[in-house]
């Protein structure tokens, strides 16, 4: 059975959601904010989140739920700009639904993502490293490095934008969620010390410095 947890500020549509996904066979767990709750969110299979919570931004707490887990994130919201999706996806989500919305087509949303979810690889593959996401290990050519929490957070973001130069601000915000107090010094201090040790295991280009821009990962340099 799968679970799910929805995190959801309206009452109303959060006893809808609830009351229908239970319906369809789902372990469904529900929430009007982010309480902390860790177990919530590792448990869980998906997450429907909305981006307007009473108590914080939808889009802070995907970042927040990315530094810790893989589970996917399925945005449910009112908002409808090209660019509240775009942001939404670069925080993290998995795919975004707007309200009002079909039933049965968020459903089929769901299941999609689920289904694709548990075929997916423990792993993230990009030009020949694999980055193992359950032990924290990147492979390269039989060799194989232990990344510290950090190390394995810069690499999972930047392979997940594989193909597309994530600006510093971006990476930083990622990293420490509030970007205005941390100095980008800090930022070049753990991308330096990571290239040092991906050189050891021949992926000293993994990384790509685009200028004044910010990083990729994979591909050849720009």
């Amino acid at each position: 059975m799968w679970k799910i947890t929805i995190v959801e500020d309206d009452e109303g549509i959060r006893r809808e959601l609830k009351e229908h996904f239970a319906g369809q066979g789902f372990a469904v767990t529900a929430c009007d904010a982010w309480e902390g709750n860790e177990a919530i969110i590792k448990d869980a299979d998906l997450v429907l989140l909305d981006i307007q919570l009473g108590v914080q931004n939808g889009l802070s707490l995907c970042r927040k739920i990315r530094r810790e887990s893989a589970v996917p994130i399925l945005f449910v919201t009112c908002r409808d700009s090209e660019e509240d999706e775009l942001t939404a996806i670069r925080s993290g989500g998995d795919d975004f639904i707007r309200k009002p919305y079909s039933l049965p087509v968020l459903t089929a949303r769901v299941r999609r993502i689920l289904q694709r979810n548990s075929q997916a690889k423990e792993s993230i593959t990009v030009d020949g490293a694999a980055l193992n996401l359950v032990f924290g290990v990147i492979e390269f050519q039989g060799k194989s490095l232990e990344l510290s929490k950090k190390e394995l957070q810069i690499i999972y973001f930047l392979f997940l934008n594989q193909g597309r130069t994530v600006a510093k601000d971006e990476l930083v915000e990622y990293l420490w969620e509030n970007k205005w107090y941390v100095d980008e010094n800090i930022l070049n201090v753990n991308l330096s010390r990571l290239r040092k040790r991906l050189g050891e295991i021949g992926l000293g280009d993994l990384i790509h410095t685009v200028p004044k821009q910010g990083y990729r990962a994979g591909g050849e340099p720009e």
